[in-house]
């Protein structure tokens, strides 16, 4: 068994939609990025990633690269779930936590969880997602942007 982590985060802006965990979130503001910019979705792939030694989203999927411009982050987790399993991994389990003052992510964590399960090929209950504030402090409290961190567990078969 290998275990890897994830983290990344994005500022909020006006005039994007807000994507997260592959599914779109009603919100005035969207996150700002070369891609969709989901940030749930970019901590697991980064988890997926450390647990297998296979690199980061970064090195797979860079944001200098205009194939990626706007792309749905879906298109890199399934990029890298068949990766794991030509590499000869199987992915166990994921648990994230998205940090954000707002919107409110746990009405969306049924529809994120199946939309997750059905790339990573895994039951709903192997998906743990959880969402916290961050207390107004530093750029998160103050609602300048949101973040998610992420672990993997994997197989080496």
């Amino acid at each position: 068994m290998r275990i890897g982590i994830g983290y990344d985060s994005h500022r909020l802006e006006a005039g994007r939609p807000l994507i997260m965990g592959g599914i779109h979130v009603p919100f005035e503001r969207g996150l700002k990025g070369h891609s969709d910019a989901d940030v749930l979705i970019h901590a697991i792939v980064d988890a997926i990633l450390g647990a297998t030694g296979l690199g980061d989203i970064g090195t797979h999927f860079p944001d200098s690269d205009e194939r990626y411009r706007n792309c749905s982050s879906l298109y890199f987790l399934e990029t890298v779930y068949h990766m794991t399993q030509t590499e000869g991994y199987r992915i166990m389990n994921v648990d994230a936590v998205v940090i954000a003052e707002a919107p409110k992510f746990a009405p969306y964590f049924t529809q994120m969880k199946n939309q997750l399960a059905a790339v990573l090929q895994l039951k709903e209950k192997s998906i743990g997602l959880k969402a916290k504030t961050n207390e107004g402090m530093g750029w998160l409290g103050r609602g300048e942007g949101i973040a998610a961190l992420a672990v993997a567990l994997v197989e080496d078969l």
